[in-house]
């Protein structure tokens, strides 16, 4: 209790630093991030001094420290002070005065400024990136052509399936589970597709920090450019995703290529505000976007992924809801969001936590974690529409947490103990974003001594390159401090 009351006091601290900081970079219009950090960094340090001058008062020792595991107050503070007759706001000044004279308080300080302004880095030079990027985002760069002979048809291949080697051309391919055939880039789509969903993501998010209308600009270009230039433009539907070689149409699968569109509605919501955002522009994504979920809810394709079992039925969802929202189709996007939160709780959870359709895979590991991204982001929007999905219990009291739980022990036993086949071994880093944000949603403090644990294998996975594309966790920042804004954490 006492560690999270804490955490609440410089959280709240650090986002008052934060607003003061966004304030200062408005009002003097810095362009760079260089400057940008330069001048909080001095701000900070500045503040630091001042309060490091009056923390020699006090210097904590083992008692002290014992003494505040069992209390929310602060050691120096004595326990007189508060009584059941100290309202709550004259509490938190007295909790706060206290931390303001320890060296901890410093240290802790120190530390968020220096993750905020590596977040703030990584999303202004990523941003900086996509604003210089000069190439063409489109579905009509591709060699191989769709069997429709559409060049605006979006295609991607199959990723476990290969050459069959018992016919004489390899074809149909056949499916090799676990196995991701590199062939799958030689079609681009998909790989566009992932640049520009993070492009706009980044574009959107330096917008907020700097109201800088060049990154509002490119983000309408790239719009335009992938969803309505007659030139350039995806048709709206994803009748080759996931193609297998052999034959002449995709796979309901091919649908969770789309599911990061939740990054683009977001980032729109931000960058709507800017006196350069293009309404016209907006309206014609809209259209696209009704046509595309006519589609998806419609077509064989779109009602097969939707009956699925596993993550692919899932990530299904997180994108129909996000989607009916964004068209202000809200009734609909109520029903459909909880709806689908409560039937994935019910028929992929078991009760004592396991993901049966994960575990079935053969990376049973990485799926059992993705798929508890994609109920993340389910429960996060039915929670804004009203319902309380975090804490939703089934038919068999199983819930998301429970899911969160099972993994915990496996996690902490480098994988000892998983029963099931997992041929691609136990990486953790995108499990630490789920228990960092589980502590955020549930305040157990069991997830943060997780993290403290796991963080270090986390690092050395990343050392030893034993990810095939590392994504920092810099943007799992902005989903920690706006609490529960997970849709920048998962990518």
């Amino acid at each position: 209790m006492a560690q999270k009351t804490l955490f609440l006091i410089l959280l709240a601290t650090f986002l008052s630093i934060l607003s003061i900081s966004f304030w200062i970079l408005y009002e003097s219009n810095i362009e760079s991030v260089s400057d940008y950090v330069e001048q909080t960094s001095d701000d900070f340090e500045q503040t630091s001094n001042e309060f490091k001058s009056t923390s020699n008062k006090f210097e904590p020792t083992s008692n002290d420290i014992e003494s505040s595991n069992k209390s929310t107050l602060a050691p120096n503070v004595p326990i007189s002070i508060v009584d059941e007759h100290t309202n709550e706001d004259s509490k938190m000044e007295v909790v706060t005065a206290a931390y303001l004279n320890i060296h901890y308080y410093i240290k802790y300080l120190k530390i968020l400024r220096e993750q905020h302004n590596k977040m703030l880095y990584d999303i202004l030079h990523e941003a900086d990136l996509a604003v210089a990027n000069t190439s063409v985002y489109s579905v009509t760069l591709k060699t191989q052509l769709a069997p429709s002979k559409d060049l605006h048809d979006y295609m991607s291949l199959a990723r476990y399936f290969w050459p069959n080697p018992e016919t004489k051309d390899g074809l149909p391919y056949i499916r090799r589970d676990g196995f991701s055939n590199p062939e799958i880039s030689s079609v681009p789509d998909y790989i566009y597709l992932r640049k520009l969903m993070k492009d706009i993501q980044y574009l959107g998010l330096a917008y907020f920090f700097t109201r800088n209308d060049t990154y509002v600009k490119k983000a309408i270009y790239r719009l335009n450019e992938w969803f309505i230039d007659p030139k350039t433009k995806m048709n709206p539907n994803l009748n080759y995703g996931s193609l297998i070689k052999g034959f002449e149409f995709g796979r309901r699968t091919g649908i969770i290529d789309f599911r990061p569109i939740y990054k683009i509605i977001q980032s729109i919501s931000i960058m709507s505000s800017s006196k350069s955002w293009d309404n016209k522009i907006e309206s014609s994504f809209k259209k696209w976007l009704t046509d595309y979920y006519e589609w998806l809810t419609t077509s064989k394709h779109g009602r097969e992924e939707h009956n699925a079992k596993n993550n692919h039925g899932t990530f299904y969802d997180v994108q129909a809801t996000y989607i009916l929202q964004y068209l202000d189709r809200i009734e609909e996007a109520k029903e459909f969001g909880w709806k689908a939160l409560k039937h994935r709780v019910n028929t992929g959870i078991l009760a004592d936590g396991q993901q049966r359709h994960e575990t079935s895979r053969s990376t049973s590991w990485f799926y059992s974690v993705f798929n508890l991204q994609g109920l993340f982001l389910l429960a996060e929007r039915t929670t804004l529409l009203g319902f309380d999905g975090w804490n939703y219990r089934g038919n068999n009291n199983q819930s998301i947490k429970t899911a969160v739980d099972y993994l915990l022990p496996f996690a902490l036993n480098g994988g000892e103990g998983w029963k099931f086949k997992n041929i691609a071994g136990f990486k953790f880093n995108d499990y630490i974003r789920i228990l960092e944000l589980s502590w955020i949603i549930w305040g157990d403090d069991k997830y943060l001594d997780a993290v403290e644990t796991l963080r270090p294998k986390s690092k050395l996975e990343q050392a030893l390159g034993s990810h095939e594309v590392w994504e920092d966790n810099s943007l799992c920042i902005w989903s920690l401090i706006n609490e529960k804004s997970l849709w920048s954490c998962f990518n």
